[in-house]
């Protein structure tokens, strides 16, 4: 009997390399049938960089297609402070760059070595039911919205087809349609909606949870968490 594929959605992982663990084992990943979608922001700021780092790419060696890494503000600030150095370095820096320089040169290497491998993340992935960005839309098609507004942006007021964001880290997942926002229940299956947003940065590194989405075939979706280990 084949086993059901689904799509897994993580985001804001920050070196949480534990929690990322602890919550594909809750979701009970498979990365032989299972879809895994990261909506960005992988390094800085958390206590394991370099070994999310390694865990993520051996991911996309092995699961090729079916484990797609967006990028994030983060990811983006890294490469543009390679690339430019200056104020370019300077925003990375104060947003935390230097533990992810600091984080490779402990196990001697340099994130340089690496750059296309970051430089390979899109910017957004499209399915059928919904979109995936790091930050936010504005115009339901990810094409029509500039790279600012995808991977910094924090508008809400958005009800075109569904997308799944993360970024802006709040107390639980929320759903937005429109200027309305509700909490999303965790542990419980239930239809995925058409349209409207789904936020899934819970501040993980910050010292709350990591929080993960299970997308079925049959578009039900359950959300679940795992608590942060990262003192606040």
């Amino acid at each position: 009997m084949n086993k059901e594929k689904r799509t897994l959605i993580i985001t804001d992982i920050h070196g949480c390399y534990d929690e990322c663990r602890a919550l594909l084992e809750k979701m009970s990943f498979d990365e032989e049938t299972d879809t895994l979608i990261n909506l960005g922001d992988t390094i800085d700021r958390g206590p394991m960089i370099y070994e999310t780092f390694l865990y993520l790419r051996g991911l996309k060696e092995r699961m090729g297609e079916r484990c797609i890494l967006i990028r994030g503000n983060h990811e983006q600030m890294m490469l543009d402070a390679v690339e430019n150095g200056g104020r370019d370095k300077d925003l990375w820096y104060y947003n935390s760059g230097e533990k992810t320089v600091y984080a490779f040169l402990h196990h001697k290497h340099r994130i340089q070595e690496y750059l296309d491998w970051y430089l390979e993340m899109p910017y957004y992935h499209v399915t059928d039911s919904f979109n995936c960005v790091h930050a936010c839309l504005k115009d339901p098609d990810p094409l029509k919205n500039t790279i600012d507004t995808l991977i910094w942006g924090r508008d809400t007021d958005y009800s075109g087809k569904l997308v799944l964001t993360g970024h802006t880290p709040y107390k639980g997942p929320l759903y937005f349609l429109g200027e309305d926002v509700g909490m999303i229940r965790e542990n419980v299956w239930t239809v995925l909606p058409p349209t409207g947003m789904i936020a899934l940065d819970t501040g993980c590194v910050y010292g709350y949870r990591l929080t993960g989405m299970i997308i079925r075939e049959n578009n039900s979706f359950l959300v679940c968490s795992v608590a942060s280990g990262v003192k606040k």
